[in-house]
Parts: structure tokens; sequence; C-alpha cells
């Protein structure tokens, strides 16, 4: 599998990794389309963005979609061939935020 990633400012490579098999309740996607956002531009341009830097290699792009390749074995609601859009945050569920359904935030 390729992924671009920024090793620094003004350094993106297009990286190759071994897939790794979906943990029990993940899922391995197929992306399609991505793009990337103002965050993935000044980790480019300026290896980062006020107190937040660059500390090692890292994927650009979180705004992708995808078809299931693969899923793990305690997971249901998916199939391979499914289409997807992929959220990137990680919502905990319990603060205000995610009460109000604002889960970006």
């Amino acid at each position: 599998m390729r992924a671009l990633v920024c090793h620094a400012p003004l350094d993106l490579r297009l990286d190759e990794f071994a897939p790794e098999t979906p943990g029990p309740q993940q899922l391995r996607v197929r992306i399609a389309f991505g793009g990337i956002c103002g965050s993935d531009l000044h980790y480019y341009r300026h290896g980062g963005f006020g107190a937040v830097r660059i500390k090692e290699p890292m994927v650009l792009g979180h705004e992708v979609s995808g078809v299931v390749e693969s899923t793990g074995s305690e997971l249901t609601g998916f199939h391979t061939g499914q289409r997807i859009a992929i959220s990137p945050s990680r919502p905990c569920g319990l603060c205000r935020f995610c009460q109000q359904g604002q889960h970006n935030h």
C-alpha cells in the first residue's frame, strides 16, 4: 500500500507500507478519493502550525472515502465492497459537544 507522507517541510514522499491485518474492531479500506485541508498545507509548507509540529513522518490527507476490503472479526454493520466515507475524528461520546451531536469539536 502507498501513502503520501510528509517527512519535513517541503519533503513529501510516496512511501510504501506493508498492509496490516485489521484488528477485531477495525476495517481495511481501499481509499478511492481523498482531500487535503489547510492543516495539511501548513504541515507541508511550514512543518506544522502554532505549537503543533511534525515530530515524525506523517501521512497527509484525512478527508477520504473508499471501499471496505476486509473487516475485523468483531465488527458488524460493514461488509466487503461497501462504499464508505471516513470521519477522521475519534469522538469521546461523553463531553458536552458529543452530547449535542457536535462530534467534530
